[in-house]
């Protein structure tokens, strides 16, 4: 597990997950990761506010069939209803869960909506 407040305190693991995510989802290891930056840009940005003080917390966890990724803030959360519904790539809001949606199998969030497990199938596990 992971735990970190700030984005300088997470570029200082980007690496070491890099080269977890090679290990374990080969090909896929760039768009998985692509998510997982995606998801704790809006943990720490939305969810958190940027206040130091909250954590992110990532879990990744290797399945027999894939890869698990947990990602978790501390602020309030939202509602499903608030993720904008947008599919221009241009836009530079309201675009990260179209991207998450492209580069894993599936995400859900959980009812408080501080919370978003992100699943990647593999061929390497």
């Amino acid at each position: 597990m992971y735990c970190f407040s700030s984005l300088a305190e997470f570029s200082i693991l980007r690496e070491s997950i890099k080269e977890g995510l090679m290990k374990n989802c080969g090909k896929d290891a760039l768009a998985v990761f692509i998510a997982i930056n995606e998801s704790v840009n809006n943990a720490i940005f939305h969810g958190n506010k940027e206040d130091n003080s909250k954590n992110v917390y990532l879990i990744i966890e290797k399945m027999p069939n894939g890869i698990k990724i947990v990602i978790r803030d501390e602020g309030r959360g939202f509602l499903n209803r608030e993720i904008p519904n947008t599919s221009d790539w241009l836009e530079e809001h309201g675009r990260g869960f179209a991207i998450i949606q492209h580069c894993v199998d599936s995400y859900r969030l959980n009812k408080m909506g501080n919370e978003i497990t992100l699943i990647k199938k593999t061929k390497v596990a």
